[in-house]
């Protein structure tokens, strides 16, 4: 508001001053007739010498006021700020100031001559006055800058000289001056009020131009009466033009209505546009329509919008119906999948299997595993494409989850013979923010790859901590293998869930096509990037993930420690014998084939095992007996495993209650943690993750 105000102001003092000016002109040449008339009248009363110094002075006034015009034209429109305009006011009063002075210097003689040329000084010095009145009347002190003078120069003629009546006459000339400043000052005020109103109907004008042109919308006024129509703005809106346009307003005013509709008109190019018409009649006493006035506006982009938006709720309904059905549908396969998974590992340990039948339970153990990362792979897609996979900031040791990584896939690399090769070429962070679950995921997965598709050679980790030119460092690991590597076809697809090489040797290897795109997808999450560095047919591929992990200010840099690897061995059982013995263990599940496969694992280890099928009854077993931990099933019938522990606890129950599920997952985990849980466990259970929570929950 303050600078509308701010553009007004200046915009009506420009105005007031540019009236000065263009009023000058007639001006300048009332100053030059009158001064001839004077001289012409006055040259034998008057002495030659005043006479052609005075019109000197005038002439002088007269050329430098036409020489300022000039340049005030030119400069007008390049001024931004009111004091720009003060210079020239100032000049235009200095001016001025001259010529009543010079006025006033005949009205001084005039006192002792004769009749007729006190006659034609009165005439003269009237005329100026009054003209001057007229003529600069933007500004008041313009006008004082003529009467003033000159009204006090002729007073004082009057009141030096010896005529009769010359204090009377003076007394009159001071009454006729009086009464042109107030005229002055009542003309003065309806000017500028009409100026003021003038700038303001100007400057709405353009604020309504630029409305219209901004938003490409059409007024219209139709006087229905004498059926003359009047359109302003975008006519592109109507490709038939005004006829158009009247033909759609039609209807509304036979109806006698307000107009609020929509139209969807046809351009020539055959597309199609939503024009919005909204009117308002003017109605005789009588009721009916004299004049209808509106506007006209394009709409297409709001509506498309609007379509966009349903199609995007569809699109996220569809996508949650369709994780809600993975996530439900997941808990059943894995469910009977962990009992397949349980019963085989089972098998495994058991001395008595011959080599073929040892050879056909590792296969249904493979093809297990298999199918369990195939359903987690697609439950996290699917959590990825509704915007619903957590993704952690905690404290991460990446020496140590890289080093974990290489542990997990080091026996696949033994079982083909490979060699792995890692190179710490910097530097690396102690301690990064960051997830280590997904980071494990992603580098496990792109080993994994190397794996598959490498028959023998050299698998190649370099891992280097880089900065930028604004000291931001990246943790860069590149995965290079000696593989079949790829052609551009399949490179060009690399990371589109479900698509694979054509390649008959990348066929034959084992695999969903989802690996990489879900990778990519976890490293922009964690803010990083997942990239293909280089491939070529029968010699390799190096893929590279690189993770943003702050300023390099922040962190600690150190040498990477040569952990030990450890293989991670297929059977280990005597990892964590007897560390259950004499423990008093229930198991709570749905599933009798779990229960048996828990109740087996469990007194194998020489532990005391109850079940229940079910949350309630775990709850009445628990508190009506001494058990050193509860594994308790999530999802199950009658009371789910949340609901059991928050009962639990709130009864006071303090033994350890560790959370067995088949859908592992780090929102489940997160969850089962704020329910009251100790651990968070998958089927079937990894007895050394247990000892280790029964370890921390002892101290």
């Amino acid at each position: 508001m303050a600078n509308n105000t701010k553009l007004g102001s200046l915009e009506l003092e420009i105005r007031k001053v540019d009236l000065l000016y263009q009023q000058n002109v007639g001006g300048l040449i009332a100053v030059l007739l009158n001064s001839f008339v004077y001289i012409y009248i006055s040259r034998t009363s008057v002495s030659p010498l005043f006479l052609g110094i005075w019109f000197a002075i005038l002439l002088s006034s007269v050329i430098a006021r036409v020489v300022t015009m000039k340049r005030w034209h030119k400069t007008k429109d390049q001024i931004r700020t009111i004091a720009e305009t003060k210079i020239w006011l100032y000049l235009m009063f200095f001016f001025l100031l001259i010529s009543g002075f010079s006025w006033g210097a005949l009205g001084a003689i005039v006192g002792n001559k004769p009749v007729v040329v006190q006659i034609t000084t009165a005439l003269v010095l009237s005329c100026m006055m009054a003209g001057a009145l007229i003529t600069y009347v933007s500004y008041r002190r313009a006008v004082a800058c003529v009467i003033l003078p000159a009204c006090f120069g002729w007073t004082f003629g009057y009141l030096s000289s010896d005529q009769p009546h010359h204090l009377v006459l003076g007394v009159l000339v001071l009454g006729y001056a009086s009464l042109l400043t107030f005229l002055s000052r009542n003309l003065n005020f309806s000017v500028l009020n009409s100026l003021a109103l003038d700038v303001e109907l100007k400057t709405s004008e353009e604020r309504l131009r630029m409305s219209m042109e901004s938003s490409e919308a059409l007024t219209w006024d139709w006087d229905v009466a004498n059926d003359e129509f009047h359109c302003q703005g975008n006519m592109n809106l109507f490709p038939g033009g005004a006829e158009q346009l009247k033909t759609l307003l039609r209807p509304a005013i036979e109806k006698q209505m307000d107009l609020d509709v929509e139209h969807i008109v046809q351009e020539n190019d055959q597309t199609y546009h939503h024009i919005a018409i909204r009117g308002k009649p003017i109605k005789s006493k009588s009721g009916k329509v004299l004049r209808m006035a509106g506007i006209c506006w394009d709409v297409t982009a709001k509506r498309n919008e609007d379509i966009l938006r349903r199609e995007r709720d569809l699109h996220e309904a569809a996508n949650q119906a369709k994780s809600v059905f993975l996530a439900n549908a997941s808990h059943e396969i894995r469910t009977p999948l962990s009992a397949i998974l349980g019963f085989t590992d089972a098998l495994l340990r058991s001395p008595d299997l011959t080599k073929d039948d040892r050879h056909d339970v590792e296969s249904i153990y493979r093809q297990g595993n298999y199918m369990g990362s195939l359903i987690h792979d697609l439950l996290d897609l699917s959590k990825i494409e509704t915007n619903r996979l957590y993704v952690q900031q905690a404290p991460m040791d990446p020496v140590r989850e890289i080093e974990d990584s290489l542990a997990v896939v080091k026996y696949l690399m033994e079982d083909k013979g490979l060699h792995l090769k890692i190179n710490y070429n910097t530097l690396v962070p102690k301690i990064i923010q960051s997830d280590s679950v997904r980071f494990r995921q992603v580098l496990i997965n792109l080993l994994s790859n190397a794996i598959k598709f490498t028959a023998d050679g050299t698998i190649i980790l370099d891992v280097a901590c880089t900065t930028d030119t604004n000291n931001q460092a990246t943790l860069s690991i590149k995965v290079t293998d000696s593989g079949i590597g790829m052609d551009k076809l399949t490179q060009s697809n690399l990371f589109q869930p479900f698509v694979r090489g054509e390649d008959p040797k990348v066929q034959r290897v084992q695999g969903s096509g989802l690996g990489l795109a879900l990778s990519l997808n976890l490293m922009r999450r964690m803010g990083g990037d997942l990239k293909l560095v280089s491939s070529t047919p029968g010699q390799g591929t190096t893929f590279e993930m690189n993770l943003d992990i702050g300023p390099i200010a922040n962190l600690e840099l150190v040498k990477a420690e040569e952990f030990k690897r450890n293989t991670r061995e297929k059977v280990h059982p005597e990892k964590e014998s007897n560390f259950l013995e004499g423990k008093h263990i229930l198991v709570v599940d749905d599933s009798e084939d779990l229960r048996n496969l828990m109740r087996r694992y469990l007194q194998r280890e020489k532990a005391t095992v109850e079940v229940s099928e079910n949350g309630a009854d775990a709850v009445e077993k628990a508190m009506a007996n001494h058990f050193d931990v509860v594994l308790m099933d999530i999802k199950m019938p009658v009371m789910d495993g949340y609901k059991a522990t928050a009962s639990l606890r709130a009864k006071g129950y303090d033994k350890p209650i560790v959370a067995l599920t088949a859908q592992a997952s780090v929102d489940g985990e997160q969850m089962s943690y704020k329910m009251g849980f100790d651990g968070y466990l998958s089927k079937p259970v990894d007895l050394s993750l247990l000892k280790q929570i029964l370890k921390s929950r002892a101290t």
